[in-house]
């Protein structure tokens, strides 16, 4: 039974030059317990779709199709009031920088305390209690409730997030980017307390980073968004293992792998579309190597390729023949020589 079922949602921002169409009729379920990660490139859509499941959208936004539904219920048809009420009861976030998610004038205990009693029944004793508890399960001692976020380093401040969004056990979790400005090192052991947090309390968890290495330690299903669609949705192991989508193949070209330790990386040229304009075909269609006439014409339509993997792609049936030449360097190199010949006319 999905937790949340996202159907057909399409998501806009009104700006001076136009309508910028961030998310373009996208769809996904998510079960209880499961852990999903969004990835894709900046600007594809990823944390504008995350936002509008909590409706933190920027009043310029809005959800102009589609539906949310969530144990049942329409996120989307929910008044202000009635998701104020879900947040942290049922769904919570955890947002890429802990310093923008703490209050400078309060200590951290003053913040995890004011946002229990907001939310659930309980007397400030009853919060203060659950705050001990929940810095326990982040690594965190007691003592550190007292302190202010400047007297914190980013790995402390960052699992105070972390703490935040847990208090009242959600059974949602949305983190955004939570480690990006983090060392590896403790990137790595934040990421294990969530996910192991996230199992001891049976939630499940949306995932969003640009790093897909990310997702292959923490995730048991992956969505690739680019240029505000689904590009490709497969359970972890079968992506990295077998992805379909030309698109995901340049994503696996770029990132390193300990069964090809010494292979040189290999990016994808070019930059994604600009939304405010009128998208016509495959929006990888100008950055992909094996674009064909059909892909300039018509849009692609995300089907099952094998059980649980979907692609959006209008040669599916040729991926194995993709594959092999999406690991050789001159496949890329042609994409970059035909972008810039045709920057090149556009110019003269």
């Amino acid at each position: 039974m999905a937790l949340l079922d996202v159907k057909n949602v399409t998501i806009e921002y009104k700006t001076e030059k136009g309508t910028l169409k961030a998310v373009d009729d996208v769809s996904f379920s998510l079960a209880l317990g499961e852990s999903v990660g969004l990835v894709g490139e900046s600007g594809c859509g990823k944390t504008t779709l995350a936002k509008s499941i909590m409706r933190l959208l920027a009043k310029n936004g809005s959800i102009s199709t589609g539906e949310m539904i969530f144990k049942g219920q329409d996120l989307v048809k929910k008044s202000d009031e009635e998701i104020r009420q879900l947040r942290l009861n049922e769904i919570a976030m955890v947002s890429q920088s802990a310093m923008n998610g703490l209050n400078p004038v309060y200590t951290v205990g003053d913040q995890l305390i004011e946002g229990i009693l907001s939310h659930a029944k309980m007397t400030k004793k009853e919060a203060y209690n659950r705050s001990v508890e929940v810095f326990k399960m982040v690594g965190l001692e007691e003592k550190r409730l007292k302190s202010y976020p400047h007297q914190m380093s980013g790995g402390m401040k960052q699992r105070a997030i972390i703490a935040m969004a847990l208090t009242l056990n959600p059974s949602l979790i949305i983190a955004d980017e939570p480690t990006t400005a983090l060392d590896v090192v403790v990137q790595d052991r934040i990421l294990q307390q969530i996910v192991d947090i996230q199992k001891k309390i049976n939630s499940s968890m949306i995932l969003i980073t640009h790093d897909i290495s990310v997702v292959s330690e923490t995730c048991e299903s992956i969505i690739v968004m680019y240029g505000g669609k689904i590009m490709e949705k497969a359970y972890t192991k079968e992506f990295f293992t077998k992805p379909i989508h030309p698109y995901s193949l340049g994503l696996n070209n770029a990132f390193p792998s300990i069964h090809e330790i010494g292979e040189e990386l290999i990016s994808i040229p070019g930059a994604p579309p600009n939304l405010m304009e009128e998208q016509y075909g495959c929006r990888f269609k100008d950055r992909c190597p094996f674009k064909a006439t059909l892909c300039e014409t018509t849009e692609p339509v995300l089907e099952e390729v094998q059980p649980g993997h979907f692609s959006a792609c209008h040669y599916n049936d040729q991926v194995e023949e993709f594959r092999a030449a999406s690991k050789k360097r001159e496949t890329w190199d042609a994409v970059r020589d035909r972008l810039i010949e045709e920057m090149r006319r556009d110019i003269s």
